[in-house]
């Protein structure tokens, strides 16, 4: 994890494999805004109330989110076809191919980038910021995507002997201080898999 400061006192949290675009200043009397090229990051913007008004903005592959001082998250990783944005505190207006979604505290919206349909769900947000404290949150997640995003955290390729085993569900709390080694001996603990195998950057799901 990387953390930000941005000039007008924004804090921004970078999560593994994530491009953030920023000015190294704003100027006074327009938007402020920052381009989430690719990646999750999760923003603690400083109020406009703060800057004479001026409004703060992430663009992020054809999306526009328009805040007012506010705690949210988006991601938006370049190998999946969601663009996920979840609000923790205040307000935030979406904006995507001419259509505006306002977004409350705990609601999500996930942006299908193919179809260009957006659609707006209430989540648990412990969930998807429990990254930001330190932690890997999986509720009912198939182990093909748990190990999506291991791969980013660790760096490495992850493979399956068998399509089967990529659908197989987990639940729980992981640490990011954890060694890979510890998370995939977790796995085996519960006979969901029968082994691993790491070799050079690349671990097989047996």
């Amino acid at each position: 994890n990387y953390q930000v400061a941005l000039a007008d006192g924004t804090l921004v949290w970078l999560n593994a494999d994530t491009k953030l675009k920023y000015p190294v200043s704003f100027k006074s009397g327009q938007p402020r805004i920052v381009e989430l090229v690719y990646g999750e990051a999760y923003f603690d913007v400083s109020p406009s109330t703060k800057h004479n008004g001026d409004t703060f903005k992430v663009i992020s592959k054809g999306q526009e989110v328009a805040v007012i001082g506010t705690e949210f998250n988006i991601k938006a990783y370049n190998d999946e076809p969601y663009i996920y944005t979840t609000l923790v505190e205040g307000q935030v207006q979406i904006a995507v191919y001419e259509k505006l979604e306002q977004l409350y505290p705990s609601e999500q919206t996930i942006l299908n980038r193919n179809t260009k349909q957006l659609t707006k769900t209430k989540v648990d947000v412990a969930l998807d910021i429990a990254w930001v404290r330190g932690y890997f949150n999986f509720k009912d997640k198939s182990l093909k995507d748990i190990m999506k995003v291991i791969s980013r955290w660790y760096d490495i390729e992850v493979s399956f002997k068998s399509t089967v085993l990529e659908d197989v569900k987990f639940s729980g709390l992981l640490s990011k201080q954890q060694n890979i080694k510890d998370i995939l001996n977790g796995f085996k603990n519960t006979n969901a898999i029968n082994a691993y195998e790491i070799k050079n950057n690349t671990i097989t799901i047996k």
